[in-house]
């Protein structure tokens, strides 16, 4: 299977205070990297040219603007695939785009390719998707230090990989 890489594209927006973020996930022809391609140049330009056409549209209230901005930033994807052997793509980890906004409050839009025809698929995630808290077990108890916003959930700590045992040897 190829390698999945990303281009990324930051874009400046009045409306989005910090701006936005665009990841292009892509394959390489021949399993050859990107650097060593004398088509990656171009074709990144052309991606970034196509970004920031897209610009903060993909946020914007208006649904019919927002739905104009994505099809025209997957048909501009669309064609560039039928002209390079640099493909967007995705793949079971990373999106073929990925828009993400500064602003929390913004969900992120995950855009895959459906079919050879340019259809694509559009998912946004919002703070409502994202993973939540979860309770430690029914009746467990504990108690934490004075702040109420640790309360009545506390966030879980990621599984800490056991050490290894040190071995007696030599010092250098």
């Amino acid at each position: 299977m190829a390698k999945t890489y990303c281009l990324t594209v930051e874009v400046g927006s009045e409306a989005i205070q910090n701006g936005l973020g665009y990841m292009i996930g892509f394959t390489m022809p021949n399993d050859q990297a990107p650097l060593d391609s004398p088509q990656f140049p171009l074709w990144s330009a052309e991606v970034r040219d196509a970004v920031l056409r897209a610009g903060d549209q993909v946020f914007d209230p208006d649904p019919y603007t927002k739905k104009l901005a994505v099809a025209e930033l997957m048909n501009n994807l669309h064609e560039l695939n039928s002209r390079y052997g640099i493909q967007v793509t995705g793949d079971a980890k990373v999106p073929a785009v990925q828009i993400q906004s500064t602003n929390p409050y913004d969900p992120r839009i995950d855009i895959n390719f459906s079919g050879v025809d340019g259809d694509f698929q559009v998912v946004e995630r919002s703070l409502a998707d994202l993973a939540r808290r979860k309770i430690s077990g029914h009746g467990q108890t504990g108690f934490v230090e004075g702040a109420r916003a640790h309360f009545p959930f506390t966030q879980q700590q990621p599984p800490v990989p056991p050490r290894k045992p040190r071995t007696a040897g030599p010092r250098p």
